[in-house]
């Protein structure tokens, strides 16, 4: 699938060039877009996020990267970004906005990339421009670039890698020499999320099985040393402190692909990315992909292992409760790169007097998309309006968006409660753990099984399966070990209603509840609560102090929920 345009590249991004300011104009105006775009959804933090930064608060506090002091559970799927938030507490930065501005900063950042990456393998100056306005309309990116989480940043860090990768490359077939630079991005893309490795395709194909490439030799053996050493150092100490290879966040949240298999394709992520953000939307990713397929020996190989890669992990993780197609973000320039690939393929298959509609054509496809993109199939319990509902007229909401405080979602409820009701030291069964835990720093356990492996077991195990009340007794065995002052259990969770039930079903029926909880109708919304008999609620003073306690972590953290807790 690649030729000889892998070595031999266009003009250098950086070589000045006849229209040349052009282009710098068009990729600023594609930036400002993108970044009025995200602004747009400014007030969205992901719960996952205050995960993060709770296993932050307790390395940089007590010297462990934990959930629950004393438990060494990978309840994190980022460890870098989790070090990066650990670096804004350290700086003492408003720990919130140091993630989303690093966030926005990142997702910004892919749009000239792209671009680059695009005429470095082949593209021309349109297509090129066309990849770059593909990513810099994508209400997806805007979204993740400001939520909180990883996301933005580690698509980043995938294109720099590929960038840099095919930039050694040319200087080694050229007869010269290059650091290997790619080496040390490659590892912090393993560093940044636990699929980085299928990204190891791109490595394979290009070094190995492209067109035309260097020959194997001594600067092969300094990458794999560059890349490998540290990588080897760190899946040691995951195995060493964590005691295992994967997150616990693999058992938890991954379907594993057999949804898909088992014929619910109209959850699959793929088919509700493509066909639910509207038909222009889909009309341009169908057009790249004509083009792909006509063209299949034309693309190079960092368009499409890339994709791919990307594609397979979603596969197989299947479906999100997060908004907006998070999964789709990291591999979403090379998808793009693939797409202005298969148009720029297509318009050479048209006459000279054709040809010039096809920009035009592009540029309404891409503009009518980027004001027509859905969020059909999510779980609006979970998320924040402007997260999941249509985008609609969104440029005229973008000020009073920007100026407005972040908001934790729903998670907000529960976590106040939690910090008015109980003291510090109480533990607490919930689910959406991030919001709690980051703001009232009790002991948690998870119902979701993020950093509770008993749970986290009992979740994918059906109720006819052998296995299952042994589960069940496991899971409530260690969940009643913490004492927890309150249970609460979700009523309406996007994809694990069914557990839910069971789980309410087994604690009304477990004779621990009945003898010391007593269930609490109407209590908080979407939440069937437990609270501890024995429980001593905190004094005016006492709650007084823990919410002042709780919000000095968080200095931006002003809701008008927030501000009426306050008073």
């Amino acid at each position: 699938m690649s030729s000889a345009h892998e070595i031999d590249p266009p003009a250098s991004p950086g070589t000045a060039s006849p229209g040349g300011w052009l282009v710098g104009v068009a990729l600023g105006l594609l930036t400002l877009f993108l970044a009025a775009s995200a602004l747009s959804f400014w007030p969205y933090t992901v719960d996952d996020a205050f995960i993060s930064l709770r296993y932050a608060q307790n390395l940089v506090e007590h010297g462990e990267l934990v959930w629950n002091l004393g438990e060494r559970v990978e309840g994190i799927s980022n460890p870098l970004w989790t070090l990066w938030g650990a670096l804004g507490l350290v700086v003492h930065a408003p720990v919130v906005l140091w993630l989303k501005g690093s966030g926005l900063l990142a997702g910004l950042a892919l749009v000239p990339l792209t671009y680059w990456l695009g005429r470095r393998v082949g593209l021309g100056r349109a297509a090129g421009l066309g990849a770059a306005a593909i990513v810099a309309t994508n209400a997806s990116l805007a979204l993740w670039s400001v939520a909180g989480l990883e996301t933005a940043s580690f698509a980043l860090l995938l294109t720099l890698f590929a960038l840099r990768m095919e930039h050694e490359l040319r200087a080694r077939a050229r007869g010269g020499s290059a650091l290997p630079v790619s080496a040390a991005l490659f590892f912090l893309c393993w560093a940044s999320r636990p699929e980085a490795p299928a990204y190891g395709l791109y490595i394979v194909v290009r070094r190995f099985l492209a067109g035309e490439r260097p020959p194997l030799g001594r600067a092969d053996l300094v990458w794999v040393l560059v890349a490998g050493l540290p990588i080897a150092a760190y899946e040691v100490f995951g195995l060493a402190y964590f005691g295992g290879l994967l997150p616990a966040t693999h058992t938890a949240k991954l379907g594993g692909g057999s949804s898909f298999f088992g014929g619910k394709f109209a959850r699959f992520l793929g088919t509700r990315f493509l066909f639910g953000q509207g038909p222009l939307f889909a009309a341009l990713w169908i057009a790249g992909f004509v083009g792909v397929v006509t063209g299949l020996r034309r693309i190079p190989a960092v368009a499409w292992t890339m994709s791919v890669a990307g594609l397979v992990f979603i596969a197989y993780a299947f479906t999100d409760w997060m908004p907006r197609f998070r999964f789709f973000v990291p591999p979403l320039p090379f998808l793009a790169l693939a797409c202005a690939f298969g148009v720029e393929r297509l318009a050479g298959l048209l006459t000279r007097q054709h040809r010039v509609a096809v920009p035009v054509a592009l540029a309404l496809l891409i503009g009518g998309a980027a004001f027509d993109q859905g969020t059909r199939g999510y779980d609006r319990s979970h998320n924040i309006e402007i997260a999941v509902d249509p985008r609609g007229a969104w440029p005229l909401h973008v000020a009073s968006r920007a100026r407005a405080a972040w908001e934790p979602g729903r998670q907000e409820i529960d976590a106040l409660m939690v910090l008015q009701e109980t003291p510090e030291a109480e533990a607490v069964a919930c689910p959406d753990i991030g919001f709690i835990g980051a703001l009232a720093r009790n002991p948690i356990w998870d119902i979701r099984g993020l950093v509770t492996p008993k749970a986290a077991a009992f979740l994918p195990v059906e109720e006819s399966a052998p296995e299952f009340e042994e589960a069940r007794r496991a899971m409530l065995d260690d969940m009643f070990a913490m004492n927890p002052a309150f249970i609460l259990v979700p009523t309406r969770p996007q994809g694990m209603a069914p557990v839910a039930r069971r789980f309410a079903a087994a604690l009304r029926q477990d004779p621990r509840t009945q003898a010391g909880y007593d269930e609490i109708p109407g209590m908080l919304p979407m939440r069937v609560v437990w609270r501890r008999r024995d429980l001593v609620r905190p004094t005016a003073e006492e709650r007084r102090a823990r919410i002042e306690e709780g919000f000095a972590r968080f200095p931006s953290y002003r809701t008008d929920m927030a501000e009426s807790v306050q008073r």
